[in-house]
C-alpha cells in the first residue's frame, strides 16, 4: 500500500453526523487484524472523521498498521511525532526513527525525509553515522542520491569532510548500486575498492567485474592496464597483452611498453616453435624414409643441436641401421656424447667398423683444444659444434609481487577470471 502522507483529507468515509458512536468506521476491521483498516483509523483520527480529533490515538493506529506491513503507517506516525501535531509530545529523534522504519519499507518519502534529518545540524537526530544505514534502506528505494550520498560519504568522507565515515566496504556496497544506474563514478569507486589486495573490500571476482566494466564499457585506461596486469599475473599472458595493448591505444604508456615486451617475446615464441616445426619434419622425414644416416648428419650438420642429433642416432640404432652413419659422424656423435646410449651406440659401431676410436675419440679431450686438435687431424677442418636450444625470456611485469599474501591474491583472482561467464580461459590457467 502506497499512500501519499497528507492527501489525508482526501480520504473520505462520509459526514461525521452519519457515526452513531466514537468508534470509527474503519475502527471494527482494524481490531479484526486489517492492518490497511488501521491505516485508515489512524487517519480518521487525525482528521476528526467520525470520532473526535486524537493525534495520539492516531499514532496507535498508524502503528499497528506500520507493524503489519503497511509503511505508510510507520511514515506518518514519523511526521506526527516529529512535529508533536495536536496532544503529541515533539519528538525528533523517535518520529526520525519511525520514517527510517519506513525508509527499510521501501517507503520514499520516509527515506527522503530520516536522511533530512539525519544529515542536517540543524535537527536534533542529526547523526552521520545512522545517516548512512539510511542511505543504504533507500538507495535500494530508489531514492534519488541515496546511493551518491552513502558512496561519497564512505569513500573519502565527503571529501575529507567527514574521515570518521570512511568504510571501504560500505563505499563498494554503495558504488556497485551507483554504477548499475550507469554512473561512472560509482564504476570506478567500486573498482578501487574491490580490486585492491590492500583494501578491507577486496574481491577478486568484484574487483575483476568492474574493472572490465570501466576499461570495456567506459574506456577507462588505467582499468585496462589493471585487467592486462591481472591477466598477466594469473598466467593468461595472451589475454594480458591484449588489454595492455588496449591501455595504450588510449595514452597509458606503462601499458604501451608492457605490451610491446610481451609482444617480442610471443613473436620470439613463434618463430621458436616454427623452427622447432621444421626441424621435425627434417629428421621425421628421413627417419620415415629410413635413411638414417642422413638423418644423423642433417641434426650433426644443419640443425646442431644435441637434441636432435640424439634423437636420429638412437632412431638408428633402434632401427638396426647405424652402419648408414658416416665414420666422421659417429666421431662427432662420440664428441657430443661424452657417455650415455649415443656414445655406446656409437662406440659400439666403431669398434664393428675397426676404426680403433672406440672409446677413446673424445675421451681425454676435456683439454682447450684437443678435440678440435684431433678432428683437424683426421679432416683438415674444425669439429662441428652444438648449440644449446633455449627458450625466449618471458617478461617480467608482476602486478601482484610476491610472497605468500601475493600468491594468495593471485589465486583469488585466477579463480575469479576461470568462473566468470564468458571468460576466455585456457584449459592450462583454469583446469
Amino acid at each position: 500500500m502506497r499512500l501519499s502522507t497528507f492527501t489525508l483529507a482526501a480520504v473520505v468515509f462520509g459526514s461525521v453526523a452519519a457515526f452513531a458512536s466514537a468508534q470509527t468506521q474503519s475502527e471494527p476491521a482494524c481490531l479484526a487484524g486489517d492492518a490497511e483498516a488501521c491505516f485508515y483509523t489512524g487517519v480518521e483520527y487525525a482528521q476528526g472523521i467520525g470520532a473526535p480529533e486524537d493525534k495520539q490515538k492516531a499514532v496507535t493506529f498508524f502503528l499497528k498498521a506500520c507493524d503489519g506491513g503497511i509503511p505508510d503507517g510507520c511514515s506518518t506516525s514519523g511526521v506526527l511525532i516529529r512535529a508533536g501535531e495536536g496532544n503529541l509530545e515533539k519528538n525528533v529523534i523517535r518520529g526520525v526513527a519511525y520514517q527510517e522504519r519506513a525508509c527499510a519499507m521501501g517507503h520514499v518519502d520516509g527515506c527522503e525525509w530520516a536522511l533530512g534529518n539525519r544529515i542536517s545540524p540543524a535537527s536534533e537526530a542529526y547523526d552521520l553515522k545512522k545517516a548512512i544505514a539510511t542511505a543504504k534502506a533507500g538507495c535500494e528505494a530508489g531514492v534519488e542520491k541515496a546511493c551518491a550520498w552513502g558512496r561519497s560519504w564512505s569513500w573519502d568522507g565527503s571529501k575529507g569532510k567527514y574521515p570518521d565515515l570512511i568504510n571501504m566496504i560500505d563505499a563498494g556496497w554503495f558504488a556497485e548500486r551507483d554504477c548499475a544506474r550507469n554512473d561512472i563514478m560509482g564504476c570506478y569507486i567500486a573498482e578501487r575498492a574491490y580490486a585492491d589486495p590492500e583494501s578491507a573490500a577486496f574481491d577478486a571476482a568484484k574487483g575483476l567485474k568492474y574493472s572490465l566494466i570501466n576499461c570495456n564499457e567506459k574506456a577507462n585506461e588505467g582499468s585496462c592496464r589493471n585487467v592486462g596486469g591481472v591477466y598477466l599475473d594469473i598466467g593468461e599472458e595472451k589475454l594480458g597483452a591484449e588489454y595492455m595493448r588496449k591501455a595504450c591505444g588510449m595514452g597509458h604508456e606503462n601499458a604501451c611498453e608492457i605490451a610491446a615486451d610481451w609482444e617480442r617475446y610471443f613473436a620470439e615464441v613463434a618463430a621458436r616453435e616454427a623452427r622447432i616445426a621444421a626441424r621435425d619434419k627434417i629428421i621425421n622425414d628421413l627417419v620415415s624414409a629410413g635413411r638414417y644416416g642422413d638423418a644423423v648428419s642433417a641434426a650433426l650438420h644443419q640443425i646442431g643441436t644435441k637434441e636432435y642429433a640424439e634423437k636420429a642416432a638412437l632412431s638408428a640404432r633402434s632401427a638396426g641401421a647405424m652402419a648408414q652413419i658416416e665414420t666422421a659422424d659417429l666421431y662427432a656423435l662420440a664428441l657430443w656424447f661424452p657417455s650415455g646410449p649415443v656414445r655406446a651406440a656409437a662406440d659400439s659401431e666403431m669398434s664393428a667398423r675397426g676404426t680403433g676410436l672406440e672409446g677413446t675419440f673424445g675421451t681425454g679431450t676435456n683439454e682447450p683444444g684437443m678435440a678440435d686438435a684431433r678432428w683437424k687431424d683426421l679432416y683438415g677442418s674444425s669439429a662441428p659444434r652444438y648449440t644449446s636450444s633455449t627458450s625466449p625470456s618471458a617478461p617480467q611485469s608482476r602486478t601482484f609481487g610476491a610472497g605468500d599474501a601475493a600468491a594468495q591474491t593471485r589465486e583469488k583472482y585466477r579463480y575469479a577470471h576461470c568462473i566468470m561467464a564468458g571468460s576466455n580461459t585456457s584449459a592450462t590457467v583454469c583446469q
